[in-house]
This record gives C-alpha cells, sequence and structure tokens, in this order.
C-alpha cells in the first residue's frame, strides 16, 4: 500500500484552488472551446496583457519559425503559432509563475518545461502524418506532464517521495507515483486540463499518453500514442539536462505507423532540438 496516499477528491479541490490565469489565457482557452471562435477578440485581450503579448512575440520570433525579429504584431505571431500553440505557451508560462515547485526535492521545473516544450513541438511535427491536428496535438504534449508539477507544488513531500523512489528503484515516474502515492501525474494532468476546459481529446490524450490503448476512443487513443512517441523522441534527446533521463518503453507499431524513414527522422530529432532551445531562450526558461 502507499505510504502517503492521496485521493482523487484532494487532487479535484487542488486543481480547483489554483490561482486564477490571467484574463487573457482564460477567455482565450474559453473560445477554443467554443465553435465560434473570434481570433480578433483573442487578439485584442493577449495585447492588453503586455507581459504575454512580449512573450508571445518573443516565441514568434524565434528562428524556430523561420521570422526573426519580423513578427512585431499579436496578430501575426497569432497566425504563424496557431491560436492553440499560442493558447499552451501562455498557460505553461503563467502555470509556472504560479507553481512553486521548490519545495519538493529532486524536482526541476526547468528540466520539467524543457522536456514539455520538446514533447509539445515533436507532437505538432508528426501530427500531420497521422491525420491530426497539430496545434491540439502541440498543446496536448506540452500538458502531458503538467500533473508533475501539481504534484511539486501542492504535495511536494508526497512528490519528492515518488521521484526518490523511481531513481532508487529505477522505476519510471508513473509507477513509482501509483505504488508510493496510489494516484499518478497522467491522472492529475487530466484532471487540471478538464478543469481549464481544454478539448476532452486533449485531456483524455493527457490521461492516457502512457498507455494509449487504454482509450476505446480511436482519436483519442491516436492523439496519445502521438503523445508517447513525442515524449519517447523528447527523452531520446536528453534536452531536459536531467541526470536520470530515462527513454520510456515505446511499442514499436505507433513508429511503425509514422512510416517515417531514417534522414527524416533525424532532421526532425534536431528541429525539435534547435526549436527547443530557441524557444526556452525566447521565453527565459
Amino acid at each position: 500500500m502507499p505510504e502517503t496516499p492521496l485521493t482523487l477528491a484532494q487532487i479535484q479541490s487542488c486543481v480547483e484552488a489554483l490561482p486564477a490565469l490571467p484574463q487573457a489565457v482564460r477567455e482565450v482557452m474559453q473560445a477554443l472551446e467554443r465553435d465560434d471562435i473570434s481570433v480578433d477578440r483573442c487578439v485584442h485581450l493577449i495585447e492588453q496583457d503586455p507581459a504575454l503579448a512580449a512573450r508571445t512575440l518573443r516565441v514568434a520570433n524565434s528562428a524556430f519559425y523561420g521570422m526573426p525579429g519580423r513578427v512585431a504584431r499579436i496578430g501575426d505571431a497569432v497566425t504563424l503559432l496557431g491560436l492553440r500553440a499560442v493558447s499552451g505557451v501562455l498557460l505553461a508560462v503563467s502555470l509556472g509563475s504560479r507553481l512553486d515547485t521548490s519545495r519538493c526535492i529532486g524536482f526541476s521545473y526547468r528540466s520539467a518545461w524543457r522536456h514539455g516544450m520538446a514533447t509539445a513541438l515533436a507532437a505538432r511535427l508528426l501530427a500531420p502524418r497521422l491525420a491530426l491536428d497539430a496545434d491540439e496535438a502541440f498543446v496536448a504534449g506540452l500538458l502531458h506532464d503538467i500533473g508533475k508539477l501539481v504534484l511539486a507544488a501542492h504535495f511536494p513531500q508526497a512528490g519528492a517521495q515518488a521521484l526518490a523512489l523511481a531513481r532508487s528503484a529505477d522505476v519510471p515516474d508513473l509507477q513509482a507515483e501509483q505504488a508510493a502515492l496510489g494516484l499518478d501525474h497522467a491522472r492529475i494532468g487530466a484532471e487540471l486540463a478538464t478543469h481549464w476546459r481544454f478539448p476532452p481529446a486533449v485531456s483524455r490524450a493527457v490521461l492516457h499518453h502512457h498507455a494509449p490503448a487504454d482509450s476505446a476512443d480511436d482519436m483519442v487513443c491516436r492523439l496519445a500514442g502521438l503523445i508517447q512517441l513525442a515524449d519517447a523522441l523528447a527523452h531520446a534527446l536528453d534536452l531536459a539536462d536531467d541526470p536520470d533521463e530515462a527513454v520510456p518503453t515505446l511499442d514499436p507499431a505507433l513508429w511503425q505507423a509514422l512510416s517515417l524513414p531514417e534522414d527524416e527522422a533525424l532532421a526532425l530529432l534536431a528541429q525539435v532540438e534547435r526549436g527547443v532551445e530557441e524557444t526556452c531562450r525566447a521565453l527565459a526558461v
């Protein structure tokens, strides 16, 4: 039995009590939930928050997107990045400023952020090969491990216990969390994505990204499979500067489904690596 069990009710209560996000982020996410998305309204909201506007422009002007120094307007940045991708980046940045993970021994916010961005970029680049929405894949990739941040910030002792178990027993984080806490970061992340009203497919992909076949929905299964694959690629690149980095087990069928030639795979890895460095530099992470 877990030494420090957590209940779903505790997690839900914690999620509901999280500090409010900036109005621009909240309204952009709400707009994305509806069919009547007004890009102009979303652009206006981002423009009204100087800090968010500056971060959006810095990302759009990173060399990764091929327009260094040439994107001066938020509208152009949204067109270039995609509204879902913009909302995901703004959400992750806003969340990072609202969650204090410093009390969780063994947890690195910088490593978590870099890994999340690497997974998001890989998912976005691979999504077209699986006929999936690239922006939705980006957001699911960015949020796939968000449950780890909630654990580190709000249950630091429990989170540290799970991290210590993963390292001492040389087992995946998910397995260590289930053994030590009774819950895992995928379940916690899904609760958070649902609370913030991301599309159901995103929250369910976060829930199932370690076991895509557990989803009975074919589209969710494919999106979760994409995130599992992107997660493995991100770990393989070792961009998080984590001394305990390990590549998780990957279902060979996922890779085969991509039919990605070796030269294209190598080019994609290089693109992800460059994108992480430039995006993190733009956001000062």
